[in-house]
Order: structure tokens, then C-alpha cells, then sequence
């Protein structure tokens, strides 16, 4: 059950660690290191089910420091770039420069980088239950449910179908309703065991009513009470969406830089 706010720094802690080949000390060390990553790592049940492929780098911290992640062959020219002296920094780790070092490293193998994305995360304790705005309501619905409403391509964020990606279906869905029609969507797909993301979508003409807030809310409840950690994820210019996670009571609790295929 995530309780509290120490049970969400040891469910992500366990996650990046077995996602980035780290111990808990290189995390919360205030330092920056650099590991290799392991071929088997995506077998440990904390990592999140996103496809593994050659070439894979990750980069993340919780704000106290952070880790770099490559494979072997990368080792040196990360060494090279991410540990000068003196040391890097957590600030200067995901500065422009070096993210465009690392973009230019991945392409020639069909990878693209993908962030810097913060992730917000709540607990029982932390969530903030938000009413749904007047004249509109909002229900929730299981698997079953969450499939049907995400045949609709409006809802992308919110419900994603994508026929390779199977092993992350989303589990629970919360609907936004108007007089009948549905004008907002909220999902959790079940990236890992033990953690559950949101997406979220709704549509143009009924933004900034409050609906994404209710939404998440009432998502996060409920992921929540199936003991998983929700968590949620934006980009670093999306500040609407980070609102809405403060709103539900997200707190941010880590940032991390992702590479994935160019075709994705």
C-alpha cells in the first residue's frame, strides 16, 4: 500500500534502480555517477514494462544528484561527457548541451531522446480529492470499460492503444460527462507491478473548467485503493498539466530523460 510519501520514494527508488543498474546510495548520495546498464534488467518486476532495445541511455534524479545509465560500449564516451572535473552536477546533468551530445551518440542506432520529463507521484496520504465541476460528471470504469472508451483516437493520452504494447494495459479509466457526451478522459496503465501511470486527455472547448483535476483525482483514488503508486508524467513546458497533478496532490518526485526508437 503507498501510505505515505516515504512508501513513494522507495517504490521509485526500487524502480530506477533496476532500471539503471544503480544502488540506492548513488541516488541519494548528492552525487552524479555513471553505471552500465544490465542486459537482463527489464526481467526485475520493478522495472516499468516499456519495450528494452539496443542502445538504451537513461538518465534521471530525484533532486539530490543523479545517475546516468549507458551500455558498455557507451561507458567511456559518458565518462567522457557527464564526469569531468570538477564532477557534474545534478543542475548541470540535463542542461542542453550534453543532452544534445547524448542525442547526436543514439541516433545512428535508431533512438531518439525523449524528455527532460518531471514525474509527480501520491500517496493516500497526500491525495487531494477534487470534486467534478458543476453540470458535468464524472464515473469510473475497470479494463473492460477503459477499452471500449479508448477505440475513440481523442482520448490518445488517456487510453493508449498501441497493438505492441500489450503488456501495459490501462486498468482503470475515469470519464468526464456533459448532458451525455464525453469531454474528458483519464487513464492508469500498468507500466510495472507495483506502479500504475496516468494519461490524461480533454477535449479543447472544456479545458480549464477543472475537469483534469477531478479526473486525475478520482483515477488516483482508485489506483490507490488497488495498491499501486500512481504516477504522473508531462513535459518540462506543460505547466497546465503539472498544475492539474498539484491540484489531485501529486508531489514531484523525480526527473528522468528517456531514449526510445526514432519510429515510435
Amino acid at each position: 500500500m503507498i501510505e505515505t510519501l516515504q512508501d513513494i520514494r522507495e517504490t521509485v527508488i526500487e524502480m530506477l534502480c533496476a532500471e539503471l543498474a544503480c544502488t540506492e546510495s548513488d541516488l541519494t548520495d548528492g552525487q552524479v555517477h555513471i553505471s552500465v546498464r544490465k542486459p537482463d534488467s527489464h526481467k526485475n518486476p520493478a522495472h516499468r514494462l516499456f519495450d528494452p532495445h539496443p542502445g538504451k541511455i537513461g538518465i534521471a534524479s530525484l533532486g539530490i544528484g543523479g545517475i546516468v545509465c549507458v551500455d558498455e560500449p557507451h561507458l567511456a564516451w559518458a565518462e567522457e561527457v557527464f564526469a569531468p572535473k570538477p564532477r557534474t552536477t545534478r543542475d548541470e546533468l540535463f542542461m542542453p548541451d550534453r543532452m544534445g551530445k547524448m542525442a547526436e551518440l543514439v541516433r545512428p542506432e535508431g533512438l531518439m531522446l525523449y524528455g527532460p520529463f518531471p514525474r509527480f507521484a501520491v500517496s493516500h496520504s497526500s491525495v487531494t480529492h477534487v470534486d467534478s465541476p458543476a453540470s458535468y460528471s464524472v464515473r469510473v470504469v475497470g479494463q473492460e470499460g477503459a477499452d471500449s472508451i479508448g477505440q475513440r483516437a481523442q482520448w490518445h493520452n488517456a487510453i493508449y492503444k498501441d497493438p505492441t504494447m500489450t503488456a501495459r494495459p490501462t486498468m482503470i479509466a475515469a470519464i468526464a460527462e456533459r448532458e451525455g457526451e464525453v469531454v474528458g478522459v483519464c487513464g492508469a496503465s500498468a507500466d510495472s507491478p507495483y506502479m500504475w501511470q496516468l494519461g490524461i486527455d480533454v477535449a479543447p472547448e472544456h479545458q480549464g473548467r477543472g475537469i483534469a483535476p477531478a479526473l486525475t483525482s478520482a483515477v488516483a483514488e482508485a489506483v490507490l485503493d488497488e495498491g499501486k503508486l500512481p504516477y504522473y508524467g508531462t513535459s518540462a513546458s506543460n505547466i497546465p498539466s503539472m498544475r492539474t497533478a498539484l491540484a489531485a496532490g501529486f508531489k514531484p518526485t523525480w526527473v528522468e530523460v528517456l531514449s526510445r526508437p526514432i519510429d515510435d
